[in-house]
């Protein structure tokens, strides 16, 4: 009786857009040409094909993934319950435990692609507008405030993502705690 391998397992549109978040973490959007893909996935582009008719319509969809994985789920995590102000402590946990270079490289891509960049300008104004009410519920802000401080913290995050300080992640994460820590919440450990 012959020995029969089991058959590969089918890659499905939700590996194709983890393997691009992976693949744009680690090269960049250098990584994500339709053959690059199929490589890293060890696939074939019919593959590729049957999932998305075209590489545009694949940055599409993984741009929409990215604001799912790195946007939504962490507003739906954070807004299960407590005070405002555990939950923005939260929420910079969260979002400080997020691979950094998805977000590096997911602006890179939207300076190459128009739709990415529409989604990322869409995404910008609701992390804005999340903290915006999650300072507002706090009560110690003036509505004013509120958007200020938001704006403030958001370009800080995305900042200090985006420059090239020579820091190690260690000391990013720690200049972005005393930065919550002079907001007057706790330092992120």
């Amino acid at each position: 009786m012959a020995v029969t391998s089991p058959a590969p397992r089918r890659f499905r549109l939700n590996d194709w857009l983890a393997l691009g978040l992976d693949a744009l973490a680690q090269q960049g959007p250098s990584g994500l040409t339709i053959e690059a893909l199929c490589r890293r996935a060890g696939k074939t582009k019919g593959s590729f094909y049957a999932h998305f008719p075209a590489i545009e319509a694949y940055l599409a969809a993984l741009a929409g993934h990215w604001r799912e994985t790195h946007t939504l789920r962490l507003m739906q995590d954070i807004d299960k319950g407590g005070p405002a102000q555990d939950r923005l402590i939260a929420l910079d946990r969260m979002a400080l435990a997020l691979d950094v270079r998805v977000e590096q490289g997911m602006r890179r891509l939207a300076q190459l692609d128009p739709g990415v960049a529409a989604t990322c300008a869409e995404i910008d104004r609701e992390r804005i507008a999340y903290l915006e009410k999650l300072h507002g519920e706090s009560g110690r802000f003036t509505p004013e405030e509120t958007l200020t401080l938001a704006r403030i913290e958001y370009a800080a995050f995305i900042g200090f993502q985006q420059l090239d300080l020579g820091l190690s992640p260690q000391e990013l994460h720690d200049c972005y705690g005393t930065f919550m820590r002079l907001l007057v919440r706790p330092a992120i450990s």
